[in-house]
């Protein structure tokens, strides 16, 4: 049986064979966010929002569900939802898509996404998304293409940092916040810290960011000091070969000198 997926083309898209005239385009996008290791939640909502308009998001919330394989009504469901598998295929980026192109169904490949990058770490993404607050200047941007951007980033932290009025939750993020700005305040040279926090799925406290910021400064102290160390018994190393191999040359034999200069006051060979 021919793999009804393939690649095809320059593009690199995923493509349905045997199309039918008339149907609908099964190589098309379902916009223009690709899905990529790091933006799930984005394009997530992109295809939610995508799928709902063609009345198609039941294929991969569960909600339109596989009639019996033996029935007539069996081959109808299975090529739409054929057509909603490539679609979410050509949604990804190339080498994104290969993971996930042998996908029995739209919904089997929906949830295999959402286990392997649905649990991704929201911390890092808010943080970049803060940073990106503190760094944003208007410059050569027009006030409707600022206005733009920054409602592009209010979005996007939107899905990462979604409205609660629960109390736990506020003061958690509060302090996360607090957390997030002194990372993003440390200069460039603590950028290993700064990634090996932000690995964590939640940022730590605020309390424990700043232990980890102590605990690395006393480590470069002592390695500071450690290297300035063995600097001053390098020099002093150095200073007395230097001072051996210059040492006047006091030889009873007046005929080992310099074959150089043919002086007879420093050490043979060394002018």
């Amino acid at each position: 049986m021919e793999d009804p997926f393939k690649i095809d083309g320059a593009d690199g898209n995923f493509r349905i064979c045997n199309m039918q005239e008339g149907e609908p385009n099964p190589n098309q996008r379902l916009g223009s966010v690709l899905l990529n290791e790091f933006n799930y939640l984005p394009w997530s909502r992109a295809v939610t929002i995508a799928l709902g308009g063609r009345s198609k998001l039941g294929y991969i919330n569960g909600h339109i569900t596989p009639p019996d394989s033996s029935s007539e009504a069996y081959e109808a469901w299975q090529c739409k939802d054929q057509f909603v598998l490539s679609w979410l295929l050509n949604s990804m980026e190339n080498q994104i898509a290969e993971i996930f192109s042998y996908s029995e169904s739209s919904l089997a490949l929906w949830e295999a996404v959402k286990e392997m990058y649905g649990n991704q770490n929201n911390a890092a993404s808010i943080f970049q998304i803060n940073r990106n607050f503190a760094n944003l200047q208007q410059d050569s941007k027009t006030y409707v293409q600022l206005l733009g951007t920054l409602k592009g980033m209010w979005s996007e932290l939107a899905l990462y940092s979604p409205h609660t009025v629960d109390a736990a939750e506020l003061q958690k993020r509060e302090e996360e916040d607090k957390s997030s700005q002194l990372l993003a305040s440390l200069g460039s040279d603590y950028e290993d810290l700064r990634s090996g926090v932000l690995v964590n799925p939640d940022l730590p406290s605020l309390t424990t960011v700043c232990t980890t910021i102590q605990r690395e400064e006393a480590r470069r102290k002592v390695m500071n000091s450690d290297s300035k160390l063995s600097l001053s018994e390098s020099r002093v190393y150095i200073v007395n070969i230097s001072m051996n191999n210059n040492r006047p040359y006091k030889g009873k034999q007046p005929n080992l000198k310099c074959h150089h200069c043919h002086n007879i006051s420093h050490s043979i060979g060394r002018c």
